[in-house]
């Protein structure tokens, strides 16, 4: 060992020319220091030992990434403690660690100077560094690290909470990974290095469909980004990281979240993050404002902060909505400076072309096509290299029309094909089965399958089937991929209805593997539809590859010609698709009569007539109850539904999803009243798969009280669970012994949506499922009971699933002619997995004709009081009729469409009734129907061509909002004169009114106690419904009052 002299610097350089023997000479050199360093961690010398090899063997494997060679030692050591620290979290639930080996290390004499050395000057360097801390801070890590004082025992010596301690804990960590880093340029240079590629790790998450475990990785990455020395870099990265926490733990999006990854994107340079953000931001902005947003802001600001891809963006979406909007030239423009800005790489730069020929073919072919006739666009699909597999990454597209008569997700080819964590293939044998991390299945069928295609037959093909389950239901892909060619068919069943496409034409350059991806080779496909029905046009191309990504750009021109009278699945989808149509901003009933009379014929299987059957109920129901359709109409419809829904058994529970490709409706609730609220619960399963993201959990056990907290439509939903013993129920169906009963109380349901959220309650008998529910509604002081009038079929525990079972359940003590209910038949697929067809009934039966306000009930039980002698109890109901009277002269439709002198007139005649309620003070309950009247009066004079007093009274509504928008939820408001009204009060977001005794009782036109200045910022932006804006929109100071009304909403964000 004749380099036992040289020093480390020059042994570090031997070794990495490769001479093992100078190696040799390091570890003999710091063997007892490296043990020492470990065994200040584990107080153990045989698992020091064990951690001491492990640092010399990772040392000499990064030996390269030592940027000062001279300092070996101390390298090695802090090594050999991280060794040490990673030992004992692997071994600590199983080995004591407090037998110490009577060896002291630390008092052998024959430790040569080099170990002491290399010992000290780690010593040293962090002892510098905390001397360098604030007093406070560098006691606070002095007890914890020398000491070995607990965070509890810290915060009881030195008087201070226990979370202070926390933060001056963290805080000096992070001063002395600075100060470091401030010494040593080239190891803060390696320690962003070794970040950013724990950053790269945590974006792969990505191809993972199950996030389970990312939130873990996310913190701890997190961490280590927020410690990075101030740089770019950091930045970049965390700007990274924050977007991956958006995406996958969808409880954390905030504004501040929003704001603070914006923040991170431009000061990072980071352009993918920054594509987000601004996409994000357009997202908020609706018809024309959206080119002035993008031109005047997004635009500016990109090209100031030197961004290039997403600028190319959104040059991209400027050109598109310009098109849109009927500026053909403004949209070429736009179009040239992404290719101008852009490399050829990008997808937005891809897609320039296809956008140009859809709008040529929207010109000259769609121009007075139904939008539901025809789908017309593009996609760019990025597929990235991960660990030798090729997996999809992204995708960017557009389209025109929305033809969803047929299935659209099996045109999606290639990235269908690849559902399964992103891969298209797996490392298995023929006859194995890939297991995704959602469970999703990849399965090697077959080699030897032979496909008939228009462009010719293709033998010994290999078959690749993916199975999966998401939100839609059940899905299987059947992939069949000829080598040197690429995938020759491609079959997409979903509940049970197959769909394909076949290879009509093909040009690949150089036919190697399953996927021959080389730039430029292309693939044309065509529909199994009858091409007299549908013609389609569906052509993928490799528009960019090299030895790590690839993008498949796709073109697709779909158009119906017909619906094929031969086909059940045709006949089923007019009447998904044709029950209804728009014109002019208005929706009206079609007639699809014959092809309800037509399904039923050609239903054969269980499944086809089991799903017709509860479609062709629900769509003559609509057709019947359209007072416009229907002129001899017996009843009118308001909350119609059909749905087909299929049951997934995830572990311990049942998890109910519906597919929206066949579901459809008729609502039409805007006069119900309270009255009609109980119909709204009809969706028995739907509300409870919302309230807990399941329809049943084997963990729902009497006593138990779990709280269930994910995110649903953009909803934080938050449900307290309790479960009692439910006793005895009785219901027109029967007596159920011994049922169990699930109590929600459900947050985080607002809005449009509120009526799924508050207290509800489940009851359910074993062998039969749900027999009862209660849904309490306007704000608790009423409940809505539905309960199981027949059924057919029983099965195994509280929720059986099981083919042939049938469920009815109806509202109870519904009053003026309302009727609710719902009809759920159970069928079993090819795999035995449950398909749910739910027949949703919310109608009102006319009842007979009232001639005189007196008829009306509370005006018979007031008479009937005071003809009694209770004229006390007489008087109050005097009172609350005169309330619910005014409610109703104030919510009757106003008739006023196209009459702008009509509109002004009526408006302003509410107006002066309100101002008059409080003796020319509006009374607060009023504020915010007296802002929005005042904005529509203010729209009416415009579309007259009364500016100034237009804009008079626009001012009005915006001193008005404000007011009462500061009232909070929950404050009881004045109504008017209590003479009048009795000292009635209106409870503001609750839907109530209370009573000068307490009572509670719900508003029917709680409508009028519920606007937002959203409203403002809607009508002057609106593409559509606002056109009596259109003689202002350009002027200065209109486009002022559109940014008080956006900075109006910001602020009640």
């Amino acid at each position: 060992m004749y380099y036992r002299n040289e020093p480390d610097e020059t042994l570090v350089m031997l070794t990495l020319a490769g001479e093992q023997t100078a190696y040799e000479v390091l570890v003999t050199r710091y063997q007892k220091a490296v043990i020492a360093s470990a065994m200040s961690v584990t107080k153990n010398y045989f698992m020091a030992e064990d951690a001491a090899q492990d640092a010399f063997v990772t040392a000499w494997m990064k030996l390269n990434m030592l940027q000062e060679p001279k300092k070996y030692g101390s390298w090695v050591c802090r090594i050999a403690k991280n060794c040490a620290l990673n030992m004992i979290s692997r071994y600590r639930s199983f080995l004591p660690l407090d037998v110490v080996d009577n060896l002291d290390i630390s008092n052998d004499g024959s430790q040569n100077p080099a170990e002491f050395y290399a010992l000290s000057e780690e010593r040293n360097e962090i002892n510098n560094s905390i001397e360098a801390l604030p007093e406070k801070v560098r006691k606070i890590i002095h007890l914890h690290y020398f000491e070995g004082l607990s965070v509890a025992e810290i915060a009881d010596r030195v008087r201070i909470s226990a979370g202070t301690v926390k933060w001056q804990l963290h805080d000096g960590r992070k001063r002395i990974r600075k100060e470091l880093c401030a010494m040593n340029e080239k190891y803060s240079d390696t320690l962003v290095q070794r970040v950013m590629k724990k950053v790269e790790e945590l974006k792969l998450w990505r191809v993972k469909n199950n996030k389970s475990g990312f939130e873990k990785v996310y913190q701890e990455v997190l961490r280590e980004v927020e410690e990075l020395p101030e740089c770019t870099e950091r930045q970049h990265a965390l700007a990274d990281v924050l977007m991956c926490g958006w995406w996958w733990l969808p409880g954390k999006k905030n504004d501040a979240l929003f704001a603070r990854i914006a923040n991170a994107a431009m000061e990072g340079k980071n352009e993918e993050v920054m594509t987000f953000i601004v996409a994000r931001e357009d997202s908020n902005v609706y018809g024309d404002a959206i080119i002035k947003f993008i031109r005047e802001k997004q635009i500016p600001r990109l090209e100031k902060a030197g961004f290039v891809k997403a600028l190319g963006r959104e040059w991209f979406w400027l050109g598109y909505n310009c098109f849109r909007e009927g500026k053909t030239e403004e949209g070429h423009a736009a179009y040239n400076k992404v290719e101008e800005i852009l490399q050829g790489e990008d997808a937005y730069r891809i897609l320039v072309p296809y956008a140009r020929k859809m709008e040529e073919i929207l010109a000259s072919d769609y121009k007075e096509k139904s939008e539901k006739r025809y789908f017309i666009g593009a996609d760019a699909e990025e597929y990235r290299l991960i660990n030798n597999d090729l997996c999809f990454w992204n995708s960017e597209g557009f389209g025109e029309g929305y033809m969803n008569s047929i299935d659209r997700t099996v045109r999606h080819i290639f990235r269908s094909s690849s559902r399964c964590d992103g891969r298209f293939f797996a490392d298995i044998a023929l006859g194995e089965t890939f297991v995704g991390t959602d469970r999703a299945t990849l399965s090697f069928v077959s080699d030897s399958e032979t496909v008939e295609t228009p462009c010719g037959k293709f033998e010994n093909c290999q078959l690749w089937i993916t199975k999966l389950w998401d939100d839609d239901g059940k899905s299987v892909f059947k992939s069949y991929y000829k080598d040197g060619i690429g995938i020759v068919r491609h079959d997409h069943t979903n509940d049970g209805i197959t769909e394909s496409y076949l290879l009509k034409d093909y040009h690949v350059k150089t036919q190697k593997g399953l996927l021959p991806f080389d730039a430029g080779n292309t693939w044309e496909y065509v529909s199994g539809h009858d091409p007299e029905a549908i013609s389609s046009e569906l052509i993928f191309t490799v528009s960019f590859a090299n030895d790590e990504k690839v993008i498949v750009s796709s073109w697709e021109n779909l158009i119906r010609h017909k619906y094929n009278d031969n086909s059940w699945l045709e006949m089923i989808g007019q009447i998904r698709c044709d029950y209804c149509d728009e014109k002019n901003g208005r929706e009206f009933i079609c007639d699809v009569y014959p092809a309800i009379e037509r399904a039923e014929q050609l239903a054969v299987t269980p499944m086809e007539r089991a799903h017709t059957k509860a479609a062709a109920s629900v769509a003559r129901r609509i057709l019947s109850t359209d007072t416009t359709f229907n002129p001899d109409y017996t009843a009118t419809g308001h909350w119609n539904f059909f749905s087909k829904n299929v049951v997934q058994k995830k572990k311990d529970t049942l998890y109910f999803s519906d597919n929206y490709r066949w579901s459809f409706e008729w609502k039409n609730t805007g006069s119900m009243g309270a009255a009609g609220d109980p119909i709204l619960y009809n969706d028995i399963l739907g509300i409870l798969q919302d309230a807990t993201n399941c329809i049943w959990s084997d963990e729902w056990c009497v006593g138990a009280t779990p709280i269930i907290e994910y995110t649903k439509w953009s909803h934080d939903v938050r449900t307290q669970i309790t479960c009692e013993n439910g006793g005895t129920i009785t219901t027109k169906a029967g007596s159920f012994e011994n049922c169990f009963k699930l109590c929600l109380d459900i947050g985080g349901m607002e809005g449009g949506w509120s009526y799924r959220g508050g207290k509800k309650v489940y009851y359910f008998a074993e062998g039969i499922g749900i027999v009862r529910t209660e849904n309490e509604y306007c704000g608790g002081a009423r409940t809505a009971v539905y309960e199981l009038t027949s059924y057919e079929g029983v099965g195994e525990g509280f929720m059986p699933l099981a083919d042939g079972l049938v469920r009815r359940y109806d509202a109870l003590d519904l009053t003026d002619g309302f009727v609710g209910a719902v009809e759920y038949a159970y069928v079993a697929d090819e795999d035995g997995d449950i398909v749910i067809f739910a027949d949703r009934t919310g109608i009102r039966e006319l009842p007979p004709p009232i001639t005189q306000y007196s008829a009306i009930e509370a005006e018979v039980v007031e008479d009937r009081l005071w003809d009694a002698g209770k004229h006390k109890e007489s008087l109050l109901c005097h009172d609350v009729n005169n309330f619910h009277l005014l409610c109703h002269f104030f919510g009757r439709p106003s008739r006023y469409w196209a009459a702008q002198e009509k509109a002004v007139a009526w408006n302003k005649y509410r107006l002066k009734i309100m101002e008059g309620l409080g003796d020319g003070v509006v009374p607060d309950a009023w504020l915010g129907h007296y802002a929005s009247t005042s904005f529509r009066t203010a729209c009416a004079l415009f579309g007259c061509g009364k500016k100034e007093e237009g804009y008079e009274w626009l001012e009005k509504a915006f001193e008005a909002y404000p007011k009462w928008d500061s009232i909070p939820d929950g404050t009881e408001m004045d109504v008017g004169d209590p003479l009048i009204y009795g000292g009635i009060k209106v409870v503001k977001g609750k839907g109530q009114i209370k009573l000068p005794d307490d009572a509670i009782e719900p508003i029917t036109y709680d409508h009028l106690f519920g606007g937002t200045c959203d409203l403002m910022y809607y009508g002057m932006t609106a593409p559509h419904g606002w056109e009596w804006f259109n003689p202002v929109r350009n002027e200065d100071r209109f486009k002022e009052y559109i940014e008080r009304a956006k900075k109006m909403v910001e602020k009640n964000e």
